[in-house]
């Protein structure tokens, strides 16, 4: 190794030796707490929020909380800042980059209007981490310049090291190295004046990474290791398992595979405990490489798997967060157009009502000429009317593009709406199979897998088949009832048969999970009256979530009742039951694509299937209820008019 490199990594090793006497004792505020009153507790809200916000989120998110009611019934507008500034970024931790936008944009007009240029700075890395997160380095550098130059001028070292290490992140994205690893130094350098643990710990971090591009390994695992060291003397959860994972990466490129699988594996129990699923889908990742280099496919298989399954719903989620993130800050950027357009206009008026002013006053003077008064009065006024006339079909026309404006901006959300959950659904469904597809066969062709072997993985690629099927259908099926002139084909039909047909075809699924369906108390001359295509879609999404739901050994019990002029038919399994407000959000007027969950056979779903039953129901005059309680099943039922041979017998 480079004798200059020794010495480098010499000076980031013992930088976390020195200069931590700023750090705060938490428990020591903890201990004022209850004794402060007015703006001395909002003061000791704020900094405990802002302390363990890295360490202990939910307390220091429900610190903050009351900073925030505090200052507002205080009248306090740097508190209320600071307080929302620290509610926004733990948003951003938890992913919800909305709220994220919305809360950081309030604290920084409620820092500039209390003159607090420290939380400004603060409320300006945020806002550099949202266009991070939207993958615009450039634009994110710009933030995190602008808050490292506000910090500089108001001698808030800790936004400084923070600003400092967020723009090296950034270079380091655009694999501008000389210039991310010139912006890490500086960090840990000002560090030393500052001491936060956390700060140093995300640069040493940073060093490493920078190694790990310039292919300068053992350089790397250093760094790795010590950061690992400060992370866990610090509870840093979430960033140990981060590095845990850059370290086994690294060990696994250096050939060093015993050191990979220790600290993989380590990585993936601690990501297990504390769901932290990013990291969790990285550990599998690097895990299935591990197995591969030893040989071991059926291993490498498995957690490639895995890997595919975990990446896909994170993909899917920052997907909808991203989007979701775009339309605020676009409907952020349309308000502020109106706000600019009615201050135009009010200046257009002032200038109006002062020269006429103007007139008045030059009327007044010549008033002693009064022919020449009269003649002049006639034509200023015609004069006025005319410019009148002008500055009210200004105002309709600028009302007219207004509305005109906002017409588009609601067509254009509905059609991104109904774009991205097709989009959403069949990402997040094709992707995961068809890539088990093309690793067996990759596995097939270079010879890595024998006949007893892909006969053992030939039923998990049907069962992935079968459910890209389902969900193509299911797809195409809600998508020609969104299409316009679509009409509903109403006519009698036997219900009793159509639910045995979708029985015999979730036979299979069935048999693999040793459940049986009691149907003893479904009548065999049901009719119904409604679009059979429709309602057999309905009919099997039902039956296939209960199948999903339900343990090995299980019993699913049909029944079918007559309510009036309606026909009610029931589907009772004995899974594992949902929450009331999962309920609500399913059976909400609003068309809502929740997050899947797995089944009891780790069966995957597109989280649209109860959304079409609702949707495809109510088309046809009936209603879908849901009865459950978590622990104790679930009880789904359809309500469809009858057929009127049915109600007249």
């Amino acid at each position: 190794m480079n004798p200059k490199i020794y010495i480098f990594l010499f000076f980031i090793l013992t930088a976390s030796l020195t200069g931590f006497a700023q750090i705060p004792n938490i428990d020591s505020l903890r201990a004022v707490l209850p004794n402060s009153v007015a703006d001395e507790r909002l003061t000791v809200l704020n900094e405990l929020s802002t302390y363990l916000r890295e360490i202990e989120q939910q307390e220091a998110f429900d610190y903050a909380l009351e900073a925030e009611k505090l200052a507002q019934s205080l009248s306090n507008k740097s508190g209320e800042a600071k307080a929302k500034e620290n509610i926004g970024w733990i948003y951003y931790r938890r992913g919800k980059w909305q709220k994220t936008f919305d809360y950081s944009k309030d604290a920084y007009f409620l820092a500039i209007e209390g003159d607090d240029k420290e939380t400004a700075a603060r409320v300006m890395n945020s806002m550099g981490a949202l266009y991070f997160e939207q993958q615009n380095y450039e634009l994110s550098n710009e933030q995190f310049k602008k808050a490292y130059a506000i910090s500089n001028e108001v001698g808030d070292l800790y936004t400084m090291i923070r600003s400092l290490n967020n723009i090296a992140f950034s270079f380091l994205r655009l694999n501008e190295l000389d210039s991310a690893m010139f912006y890490v130094l500086k960090a840990i350098n000002t560090n030393l004046q500052a001491g936060s643990p956390y700060l140093l710990s995300f640069s040493n971090r940073l060093v490493g990474n920078i190694y790990y591009q310039r292919n300068q390994l053992d350089s790397a695992e250093i760094i790795y290791e010590k950061a690992i060291e400060n992370g866990k003397s610090q509870g840093l959860d979430n960033f140990t398992a981060s590095v845990l994972n850059l370290l086994g990466k690294t060990y696994l490129e250096n050939g060093k595979l015993e050191n990979a699988r220790r600290v993989l594996f380590e990585g993936l129990e601690l990501s297990r405990q504390n769901d932290i699923y990013e990291e969790l889908a990285k550990g599998n990742q690097y895990l299935a490489a591990y197995f591969a280099q030893i040989g071991d496919f059926k291993k490498a298989f498995e957690y490639q798997s895995q890997f595919v399954s975990l990446n896909d719903s994170l993909e899917n989620i920052a997907s909808r967060d991203r989007l979701s993130l775009m339309q605020g800050m676009f409907q952020d950027d349309l308000d502020q157009s109106e706000l600019d357009l009615l201050v135009a206009q009010n200046e257009t008026q002032a200038t109006a009502l002062a020269s006429n002013q103007r007139t008045i006053l030059l009327v007044s003077l010549s008033s002693l000429l009064v022919f020449v008064f009269l003649v002049w009065l006639f034509y200023l006024n015609r004069n006025i009317k005319k410019y009148n006339a002008n500055l009210i079909l200004q105002k309709q026309q600028i009302h007219k593009q207004n509305a005109d404006l906002e017409a588009k901006s609601l067509q254009l959300g509905e059609i991104n709406q109904t774009k991205n959950k097709l989009f959403s659904i069949l990402g997040h469904d094709l992707k995961g199979p068809v890539g088990q597809v093309k690793s067996i066969v990759d596995l097939l062709i270079d010879g890595h897998l024998n006949q007893e072997e892909f006969d053992e993985l030939i039923q998990n690629l049907k069962k992935d088949v079968d459910s890209v099927y389902f969900t193509l259908n299911n797809t195409l099926k809600w998508s020609v009832a969104q299409m316009e002139g679509f009409k509903l084909q109403k006519r009698n039909f036997n219900l009793s048969k159509l639910v045995n047909t979708t029985i015999t075809l979730i036979n299979p699924e069935l048999k693999r999970k040793s459940l049986e369906i009691d149907n003893t108390s479904l009548l065999t001359d049901v009719e119904i009256y409604a679009d059979r295509d429709l309602i057999e879609v309905v009919i099997r999404n039902i039956l296939s979530n209960a199948v999903k739901f339900s343990k090995s050994g299980d019993v699913i019990k049909l029944s079918v009742e007559l309510d009036n002029d309606m026909i009610s038919w029931c589907v009772k399994d004995n899974g594992g039951g949902m929450k009331e407000e999962q309920i609500n959000e399913l059976l909400s007027s609003e068309y809502v694509i929740s997050n899947s969950k797995l089944g009891t056979k780790m069966e995957k779903g597109s989280g649209l299937g109860l959304q079409i039953c609702k949707e495809f129901t109510r088309m046809n005059g009936g209603e879908l209820t849901i009865k459950s309680k978590v622990g104790d099943g679930t009880k789904v039922c359809v309500k469809i008019p009858a057929s009127s041979k049915l109600i007249s017998n």
